[in-house]
């Protein structure tokens, strides 16, 4: 696995998280970044981590103490599993969900954004396509690629619009 990208930490401390396997609680250093919540043995040793949590597909980050049957608790539910964490009180939990939260929520948003926009100018790009399209075809010359600049826009011959 290559070296986790651990230049921008919003959040890192030890907590107890679930273990997959065994289901006993492990100490580890967790390390929050924009889009990757990393669980290592060593603290700020961002070297093999034992987990890897992608942020941009978690769902949910709530409190999980009736869950787990254990205080300060909490959950991260990612679609292919739910993890499990300890704070030492109440506030460190806290602070740890609104952080996981705050992450969440910016990795959507940057991404939405971003699909937004690749989808924008997707459409402008077929739009454009389908105009010299029609052009070349109200000329009869039934090839998309002899229009330039000048072409006139395509008129449809008779009939309107039909709706299927």
């Amino acid at each position: 696995m290559p070296r986790p990208d651990c230049s921008d930490v919003r959040k890192q401390g030890w907590l107890l998280k679930e273990s997959a396997v065994v289901r006993s609680y492990r100490k580890r250093w967790i390390v929050l970044t924009p889009d990757h919540l990393y669980s290592f043995k060593r603290e700020r040793v961002y070297v093999d981590p034992t987990e890897d949590i992608d942020l941009t597909q978690c769902g949910t980050v709530k409190s999980a103490d009736d869950l787990t049957n254990k205080p300060y608790s909490f959950t991260v539910q990612v679609p292919d599993r739910n993890y499990f964490f300890c704070a030492v009180n109440d506030g460190e939990r806290n602070e740890w969900v609104a952080a996981i939260g705050r992450a969440t929520t910016e990795s959507r948003r940057v991404r939405s954004y971003s699909e937004e926009v690749e989808y924008q100018e997707q459409q402008a790009r077929l739009a454009a396509a389908r105009k010299k399209e029609g052009a070349a075809l109200a000329r009869g010359t039934g090839a998309a690629d002899s229009g330039g600049e000048d072409d006139e826009p395509a008129v449809p011959r008779g009939g309107g619009a039909r709706f299927v």
